[in-house]
């Protein structure tokens, strides 16, 4: 039996819900059914990958944030201050 980990992205009443859980399933077919059962809104789109040591989670999450204009994150670009100071000089 495999441990599968489904990430869904649904409209949560007007805003972007997004849920992560696990599936016990032999394969494939089986892990998606369960998932598609277990779906938290009519309307969702999922990721279904078997689980391992080297995923992400919270790509989706991230990516869906981008989408709609909530980003998660800014990381400054460190040229951007190199940029200034030679404008002063």
């Amino acid at each position: 039996m495999k441990v599968w980990i489904v990430e869904y992205i649904y409209d949560d009443n007007g805003s972007v819900g997004i849920k992560t859980s696990k599936v016990r399933a032999p394969d494939y077919d089986t892990a998606r059914q369960f998932a598609v059962g277990d779906a938290p809104a009519v309307d969702f789109v999922m990721s279904l990958r078997p689980e391992s040591e080297e995923q992400f989670l919270g790509t989706p999450t991230i990516r869906a944030r981008e989408m709609t204009g909530k980003i998660v994150h800014e990381v400054p670009d460190p040229d951007d201050d190199l940029e200034d100071d030679e404008d002063d000089v």
